[in-house]
């Protein structure tokens, strides 16, 4: 992230972020159409001298999606 002073970064800094998850996808018997679902966890490690625009405590995200799978060339 870039500096943005009217923000209260006022330097480039780095955290820690990591995440984990997995999926499904379940094809049609036809093989031409199939269903698909992801989830993750993301975690922000907090730095006690961070900027108050991220905040001082670690931060925990959920991030669902499906979606629809089509095959248009077998």
């Amino acid at each position: 992230m870039f500096q943005q002073a009217s923000l209260g970064v006022t330097d480039t800094e780095t955290f820690l972020t990591g995440n984990v998850g997995g999926g499904l996808k379940w094809y049609a018997p036809n093989g031409r159409w199939g269903l698909r679902g992801d989830y993750r966890f993301i975690g922000v490690r907090a730095k006690d001298n961070a900027p108050a625009f991220f905040g001082q405590e670690t931060r925990y995200g959920h991030r669902v999606y499906g979606a629809v799978v089509i095959n248009a060339v077998r």
